[in-house]
């Protein structure tokens, strides 16, 4: 059975090191912190089976918190606090938790109830999958399009999903390769196991080994418990390693044995582990150039490149962009909850002739943004599109002075407008921002702080119009 993973909310570390040790005895993995805020952020990032929340935290609400554990998917939460207050309590059950442990506990008690959680949790995810199944409406990648090239790419992965054999997907960012890895998964034998994705480009190189591979309990200084990697988590299950042209050299030597001994050791053990999942990689480089340039192992590129799918950009297959808005336009009436909307000729035709330098994604963040922000509730308009996809070039409004303008302000506001549709245009990947802004990644980083533009795309919002604004089509 895969191991779990929870999510312990305690400013108290004696109780966080207990509770810990309680879930890592039954191989759990265990992602412990004494801040509401940062496990806040944990929550709206990565999925947690089981949220074990302190209701007393320095620096947030405890029953905010777990309110906002209660709402994930999947999330089964407990809630532990020194408080008696029935009311607490009352209102604790009433959002929906599963159990109310007050402190002082007996351990035995809540490890029976922590394990009771997370068996709840799965029958929960179980029960879903089951009702998507009988209903025909299995929850996976949604391969939309209809040209040529799209139904070949659909045979294509249709006939290597049932293949245990390693696959290597390349092409240009944006054209979907998570979606085509999930869809091999789906689509094998595989499908009842996990499916475990890891940015390799995404992850510092002093985490990413204890990303794969986990640790033992005492491996260094912070490892308080065993904590397994990717590796393991992808048990019976897919492995999904994208961007896998720009993990270092070091780490490929130790991929390159798991690939061949279908075994590991997690950092600090003395054993070695064994390993069962099926190995899918992507890159939107060009790893042959990289084996030249000794940037990439040539035993690993030929033990990857086992069956080469590539994906191509949008611009070459324009029949699939008709179907991919209407798909797009059904999905975000149903997030944002709005109607269903017609796309105006003109809107389609000029979304027919861009290019899609970002191809899939880019299309999907312009569809998004139209719906979310056009002024028709029944049809999608030109002028909904962002001003280069409506072949619109974008207005600049100066400051109605008489004997002044602002040139600094006008310069900034030009630099984050520009950043902005950079990320807009990337799903706010920073790596790839920055290749299309011709600037380093950590050069950008820096531009971010400086023009106070969030990290999290949740948090982002487009500037307020001021003197000098730079949106498309606005008028002084």
């Amino acid at each position: 059975m895969n191991p779990a993973r929870a999510l312990l909310v305690d400013d108290d570390p004696t109780i966080l090191e207990v509770v810990a040790t309680l879930l890592s005895r039954h191989h759990h993995e265990v992602v412990g912190t004494g801040s509401g805020l940062k496990a806040a952020q944990l929550l709206r990032s990565e999925h947690f089976d089981l949220a074990v929340v302190d209701l007393m935290l320095p620096d947030l609400s405890g029953l905010e918190l777990a309110r906002q554990a209660v709402a994930k998917p999947d999330t089964v939460v407990v809630v532990l606090s020194g408080s008696t207050s029935v009311e607490t309590a009352l209102q604790a059950v009433k959002m929906g938790i599963y159990d109310y442990v007050p402190k002082p506990f007996r351990v035995e008690a809540l490890e029976h109830t922590l394990l009771r959680a997370i068996e709840k949790s799965r029958l929960d995810q179980e029960n879903k999958r089951l009702r998507e199944r009988i209903q025909g409406q299995e929850t996976g990648p949604q391969m939309v399009g209809r040209s040529a090239a799209w139904q070949n790419l659909q045979a294509l992965l249709r006939r290597v999903a049932p293949s245990p054999s390693t696959v290597l997907i390349t092409g240009p960012s944006g054209t979907g390769k998570e979606l085509a890895a999930r869809a091999i998964h789906q689509w094998s034998t595989r499908a009842h196991g996990p499916f475990i994705p890891i940015h390799c480009g995404a992850i510092p190189e002093t985490l990413l080994e204890d990303e794969l591979f986990g640790h033992v309990r005492g491996a260094y200084t912070d490892a308080r418990t065993d904590r397994p990697g990717r590796f393991k988590q992808a048990e019976g299950g897919t492995l999904f390693l994208d961007e896998i042209g720009t993990m270092p050299l070091s780490l490929q030597v130790k991929l390159l044995r798991v690939i061949q001994e279908r075994e590991f050791s997690p950092l600090g053990a003395a054993r070695t582990v064994r390993a069962d999942f099926r190995l899918v990689a992507a890159t939107n480089e060009d790893l042959g150039r990289l084996v030249d340039q000794k940037r990439f192992r040539e035993d690993l590129y030929y033990r990857l490149n086992v069956i080469p799918i590539h994906l191509q950009p949008l611009k070459e297959h324009p029949d699939d962009i008709p179907v991919l808005v209407a798909h797009f336009i059904r999905k975000f009436a149903r997030e944002l909850g709005l109607p269903l909307k017609q796309v105006e000729p003109a809107a389609l035709q000029a979304m027919e002739t861009y290019g899609w330098p970002g191809n899939v994604r880019e299309l999907e963040n312009a569809v998004e943004r139209a719906m979310a922000l056009g002024s028709d509730p029944e049809r999608l308009l030109l002028q909904d599109l962002p001003a280069a996809v409506a072949g619109v070039v974008p207005s600049v409004a100066f400051p109605s002075l008489p004997q002044h303008r602002d040139l600094a302000r006008f310069l900034t506001d030009l630099e984050r407008h520009l950043i902005l549709e950079a990320l807009q245009a990337t799903n706010w990947n920073k790596s790839e921002a920055a290749r299309r802004l011709g600037m380093r990644r950590t050069t950008l980083l820096h531009r971010l702080h400086a023009l106070d533009i969030p990290l999290d795309p949740l948090d982002a919002r487009e500037p307020q119009p001021s003197e000098s604004s730079l949106a498309a089509g606005e008028k002084p």
